[in-house]
Protein backbone atom coordinates (compact mmCIF):
# COMPACT_ATOMS: atom_id res chain seq x y z
CA UNK A 1 0.00 0.00 0.00
CA UNK A 2 2.82 2.57 1.12
CA UNK A 3 6.23 1.45 0.40
CA UNK A 4 8.47 4.62 1.49
CA UNK A 5 7.02 7.14 4.10
CA UNK A 6 7.97 10.28 4.41
CA UNK A 7 8.25 12.24 7.71
CA UNK A 8 9.08 15.32 8.55
CA UNK A 9 10.41 16.18 11.98
CA UNK A 10 11.17 19.39 13.99
CA UNK A 11 11.46 18.42 17.66
CA UNK A 12 7.73 19.76 18.59
CA UNK A 13 5.29 17.33 19.99
CA UNK A 14 2.98 17.43 17.05
CA UNK A 15 6.12 16.15 14.66
CA UNK A 16 6.81 13.44 17.78
CA UNK A 17 3.45 12.44 17.44
CA UNK A 18 3.44 11.87 13.43
CA UNK A 19 6.73 10.02 14.17
CA UNK A 20 5.28 7.28 16.12
CA UNK A 21 2.12 6.56 13.83
CA UNK A 22 4.52 6.81 10.96
CA UNK A 23 6.96 3.70 12.80
CA UNK A 24 2.95 2.35 13.88
CA UNK A 25 2.30 2.18 10.12
CA UNK A 26 5.85 1.17 8.52
CA UNK A 27 5.49 -1.38 10.86
CA UNK A 28 2.39 -2.86 10.45
CA UNK A 29 2.62 -2.41 6.15
CA UNK A 30 6.28 -3.32 5.76
CA UNK A 31 6.98 0.09 4.89
CA UNK A 32 10.38 2.37 5.20
CA UNK A 33 10.57 5.76 6.03
CA UNK A 34 12.68 8.95 5.21
CA UNK A 35 12.95 10.93 8.01
CA UNK A 36 13.78 14.59 7.22
CA UNK A 37 14.48 18.04 9.04
CA UNK A 38 14.06 20.67 6.56
CA UNK A 39 16.34 24.09 7.80
CA UNK A 40 15.08 27.29 5.54
CA UNK A 41 17.16 28.60 3.48
CA UNK A 42 15.72 32.09 3.53
CA UNK A 43 17.12 34.75 5.66
CA UNK A 44 15.35 36.80 7.91
CA UNK A 45 15.92 40.23 8.92
CA UNK A 46 14.06 40.96 12.13
CA UNK A 47 14.20 44.29 14.02
CA UNK A 48 17.11 45.40 12.04
CA UNK A 49 18.93 41.90 12.85
CA UNK A 50 19.95 39.32 9.98
CA UNK A 51 20.05 35.66 10.97
CA UNK A 52 22.62 34.02 8.98
CA UNK A 53 25.57 30.80 8.56
CA UNK A 54 25.59 31.08 12.48
CA UNK A 55 21.95 30.38 12.95
CA UNK A 56 21.91 28.28 9.96
CA UNK A 57 24.52 25.89 11.87
CA UNK A 58 22.49 26.16 15.24
CA UNK A 59 19.80 24.49 13.40
CA UNK A 60 21.69 22.02 11.45
CA UNK A 61 23.27 20.65 14.98
CA UNK A 62 19.42 20.80 16.49
CA UNK A 63 18.68 18.83 13.84
CA UNK A 64 20.95 16.25 13.73
CA UNK A 65 20.04 15.66 17.30
CA UNK A 66 16.65 15.38 16.21
CA UNK A 67 17.53 13.07 13.70
CA UNK A 68 19.72 10.48 15.77
CA UNK A 69 16.78 9.92 18.13
CA UNK A 70 14.49 9.08 15.56
CA UNK A 71 16.34 6.82 13.96
CA UNK A 72 17.33 5.08 17.41
CA UNK A 73 13.37 5.24 17.60
CA UNK A 74 13.16 3.34 14.33
CA UNK A 75 15.64 0.90 15.14
CA UNK A 76 14.03 0.11 18.04
CA UNK A 77 10.73 -0.48 16.39
CA UNK A 78 12.70 -2.87 13.66
CA UNK A 79 11.77 -0.37 11.39
CA UNK A 80 14.21 0.13 7.86
CA UNK A 81 14.55 4.43 8.26
CA UNK A 82 16.84 6.75 6.44
CA UNK A 83 17.30 10.36 8.06
CA UNK A 84 18.50 13.43 6.23
CA UNK A 85 18.85 17.06 6.87
CA UNK A 86 17.25 19.56 3.96
CA UNK A 87 18.19 22.96 3.29
CA UNK A 88 15.23 24.76 1.60
CA UNK A 89 11.75 26.18 1.94
CA UNK A 90 9.99 23.62 4.28
CA UNK A 91 6.55 24.24 2.32
CA UNK A 92 7.76 23.29 -0.71
CA UNK A 93 10.33 20.58 0.16
CA UNK A 94 7.79 18.99 1.69
CA UNK A 95 4.86 18.54 -0.62
CA UNK A 96 6.93 18.45 -3.90
CA UNK A 97 10.28 17.98 -3.77
CA UNK A 98 11.11 15.51 -1.67
CA UNK A 99 8.66 13.14 -2.12
CA UNK A 100 9.82 13.04 -5.75
CA UNK A 101 13.17 12.71 -4.22
CA UNK A 102 12.86 10.56 -2.21
CA UNK A 103 10.21 8.69 -4.02
CA UNK A 104 7.97 7.95 -1.07
CA UNK A 105 4.11 7.60 -1.54
CA UNK A 106 2.60 9.08 1.80
CA UNK A 107 3.66 11.66 4.19
CA UNK A 108 2.93 11.66 7.89
CA UNK A 109 3.01 15.01 9.40
CA UNK A 110 1.94 16.58 12.70
CA UNK A 111 -0.57 19.02 12.90
CA UNK A 112 1.76 22.14 13.65
CA UNK A 113 5.58 22.48 14.23
CA UNK A 114 7.53 24.94 16.86
CA UNK A 115 7.45 28.05 14.42
CA UNK A 116 4.49 29.89 15.87
CA UNK A 117 5.55 33.06 14.48
CA UNK A 118 6.76 31.80 11.07
CA UNK A 119 2.79 30.23 11.06
CA UNK A 120 1.40 33.13 12.09
CA UNK A 121 3.13 35.57 9.23
CA UNK A 122 3.28 32.90 6.76
CA UNK A 123 0.63 30.27 7.20
CA UNK A 124 0.91 26.81 8.21
CA UNK A 125 3.20 24.74 6.63
CA UNK A 126 1.27 21.61 7.31
CA UNK A 127 -1.80 23.36 5.61
CA UNK A 128 0.35 24.19 2.73
CA UNK A 129 1.51 20.73 3.06
CA UNK A 130 -2.19 18.88 2.52
CA UNK A 131 -3.10 21.75 -0.37
CA UNK A 132 -0.09 21.04 -2.83
CA UNK A 133 1.42 17.96 -1.99
CA UNK A 134 2.08 15.06 -4.50
CA UNK A 135 1.53 12.60 -2.36
CA UNK A 136 -1.19 11.41 -0.08
CA UNK A 137 -0.83 13.05 2.98
CA UNK A 138 -1.74 11.68 7.11
CA UNK A 139 -2.27 14.71 9.51
CA UNK A 140 -1.56 13.51 12.89
CA UNK A 141 -3.17 15.02 15.85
Amino acid sequence: MYDKILVPIDGSENADAALTEALKLAKKLGSSLEIVSVATDQRYVQYGVTLGQDVMESFQKRAEEILSKAKQRADEAGVDANTNFVIGVPKQAISKELPQKYGTDLTVVGKSGVNGISRALLGSTTEYVVRHSVTNVLVIE
